[in-house]
């Protein structure tokens, strides 16, 4: 039976530290030397609501799964059986790490006000740590000896590419949709910059995600299952993950080479308005192809994957 709960939990954990790690990085390489675009993206607040959502997230997380793991329900759990799963296990150690990282991210953001660029970091390393956690609990962690450690990392770089691309849509929409609010000619030119300098991070991205992708399936796939995904619910699964990734790069293409570009000339000829809405609609349809990805991913980290078949 589908444990949708603990599915639920992943796939919001997925999102949540993906932006945690994602936003700040995007304002790290996006605004430069420019203080102006964190007037336009409120890291502060943003950071501070991931982190604690992340700690709630975390703590339910970990009852969800350690209920699951000695087959009792939720409400039936004892402070004896969380603290045995809490110390002895690969679960409960990525849980007191991510716990503590949490914990010290939410302080750090005094940083930002002193120096923007420090913070930006801090936090977001914050982030890449709590996002690293997450595979020690799942198929990533399931290698043994150095085969397992290149899993392992194979799939740690899968997820912080995926957090760095979906932090960076999350930014954009915010920077972009306060120019459908008001006119601001700043803004419109920080957001064109944004988008124009980003091309060159999209693409090291996608090249991180296919390369992980190929890696994480030669372990959980393996070459005499490809032909069989159909077979199974994971490879079903695995096969609309790929076809959403693939619209996620046909949207990405257009508006790097249609959208961006034609925005620059509204800046130019006026009409940015128009330019502006078809920009904003083309993200939040690749956001949605994200978000149905990071679920995805918490659906298929619940399943045997067929090279255990």
């Amino acid at each position: 039976m589908t444990d949708w709960p603990v599915i639920a939990i992943r796939w919001a954990l997925y999102l949540d530290l993906g932006l945690l790690f994602g936003i700040p990085l995007f304002a790290l390489y996006a605004f430069g030397n420019d203080r102006r675009g964190f007037r336009y993206l409120p890291i502060v607040p943003i950071v501070r609501c991931l982190a604690l959502a992340g700690l709630a997230l975390t703590a339910l997380g970990f009852a969800l799964q350690t209920s699951a793991m000695v087959d009792v329900s939720l409400t039936k759990l004892d402070v004896s059986t969380l603290n045995m799963v809490l110390r002895g296990s690969a679960l409960g150690s990525s849980v007191i790490l991510r716990t503590v990282v949490l914990l010290a991210v939410l302080p750090a953001t005094v940083v930002l006000r002193r120096s923007r660029r420090l913070g930006a970091a801090i936090m977001s390393l914050g982030g890449a740590v709590c996002m690293a956690t997450l595979p020690w609990s799942g198929h990533g962690a399931a290698g043994e000896a150095m085969s397992g450690w290149i899993q392992l990392i194979g799939d740690i770089f899968h997820l912080l590419a995926a957090g760095a691309w979906l932090g960076a849509i999350a930014a954009f929409l915010i920077i972009v949709g306060g120019l459908q609010a008001a006119p601001d000619p700043a803004r419109l030119a920080l957001s064109h910059r944004a988008l124009a300098g980003f091309s060159g991070t999209g693409t090291i991205l996608v090249g991180i995600l296919i390369l992980t992708g190929l890696l994480n399936s030669f372990f959980l796939v393996g070459p005499d299952h490809v032909i069989s995904l159909g077979n199974s619910l994971y490879g079903l699964l695995l096969v609309a993950k790929l076809g959403l990734f693939a619209a996620m790069i046909l949207m990405a293409a257009l508006n790097r080479y249609r959208l961006t570009p034609a925005l620059d000339r509204a800046r130019a000829e006026g009409g940015e308005g128009a330019a502006v809405g078809k920009l904003r609609a083309s993200l939040l349809i690749e956001g949605s192809f994200a978000l149905c990805i990071m679920g995805l991913v918490a659906w298929l980290g619940t399943l045997a994957p067929p090279i255990s078949a």
